[in-house]
């Protein structure tokens, strides 16, 4: 009897041992990822970024990622399960003259339903756009970022969800500038070159933090308050000139009207309309992070 007591007490501590080791280590398991308040921070593995390759191809992309865009900063969970060999795309050149006037459109708050015909337009009249994207609109539209692309326009960064980065900590302005750098090269393997904070708003200690020339504009064509195609047009071609950057927003039906009028005629006046980067680049002009831009001749 007392051989079967201690036979039945040993496979009980065996037991007890083993339950207590799988609680172990489904705790670690749990505790791999941080918790910080509500939010959750998976930890990232992204692939060595080098500037001479900016694309890879999509189909490598979403063999090698899993993500899953929640709602608000701070809770965009994503890894790459292996780095990607940086694969050159063939990206629409247009034959640009620097002798002769251009312009840089610029487009905030998208992509949306709307970028698509303003890709078009673009297109269709050989000539490119920057587009300043958010970050919480990537993973949804992923497509239209790699068309931007591929048809010779630019991507630029303007934060994850549009908050004031002058009224933000340094933690979240952190996550507002890489956090949507890096779901945009997930997309597209593409990391943006330059920024815009959102509403214009810096100042001199934002400026010094963000790692980016930072891309004002010359010609605000006030689209979001007037969503009028006409009043959109008129204000753009009544005062543009040489070297001018102009703000709109590819999230409105109006602007996207405009661009189908404004566009054309530009170039009928005698406009290269060419990307952010092109502007400065054929001026022979170097910007610099944390500067402000507002024109190629500032």
């Amino acid at each position: 009897m007392a051989k079967k007591i201690l036979i039945l007490t040993f496979l009980l501590l065996i037991i007890l041992s083993t339950s207590t080791a799988v609680t172990y280590v489904n705790a670690n398991i749990q505790n791999d990822t941080a918790v910080i308040g509500n939010e959750q921070l998976i930890k990232q593995e992204l692939p060595d970024y080098r500037p001479e390759n900016k694309l890879v191809q999509k189909d490598d992309i979403e063999k090698n990622v899993a993500q899953t865009d929640i709602t608000s900063i701070g809770k965009v969970e994503y890894t790459i399960t292996e780095a990607l060999e940086p694969i050159e795309v063939k990206i629409n050149k247009r034959t640009i003259d620097p002798n002769k006037p251009m312009i840089a459109i610029t487009y905030d708050d998208g992509p949306s339903k709307y970028t698509s015909e303003i890709l078009n337009v673009l297109n269709e009249n050989n000539s490119s756009a920057t587009f300043f994207v958010l970050g919480s609109r990537v993973n949804s539209n992923k497509d239209i970022l790699n068309q931007m692309l591929e048809d010779g326009n630019q991507i630029g960064n303007h934060s994850y969800n549009h908050k004031n980065l002058t009224t933000i900590s340094d933690k979240e302005l952190y996550k507002q500038i890489k956090g949507t750098d890096d779901l945009i090269y997930i997309a597209t393997g593409y990391t943006p070159s330059v920024m815009r904070p959102p509403y214009g708003a810096t100042n001199k200690e934002l400026n010094n933090k963000i790692p980016k020339p930072i891309i004002k504009w010359s010609i605000d064509t006030r689209d979001w308050e007037n969503r009028n195609a006409e009043f959109i047009t008129r204000t753009i071609l009544e005062d543009v000139k040489d070297g001018d950057i102009i703000l709109m927003h590819d999230i409105y039906d109006s602007t996207a009207q405009a661009s189908n009028i404004v566009i054309p005629e530009l170039i009928k006046r005698g406009f290269q309309l060419v990307t952010v980067d092109e502007l400065f680049e054929y001026r022979e002009s170097t910007i610099t992070a944390g500067e402000q831009y507002y024109n190629v001749y500032k």
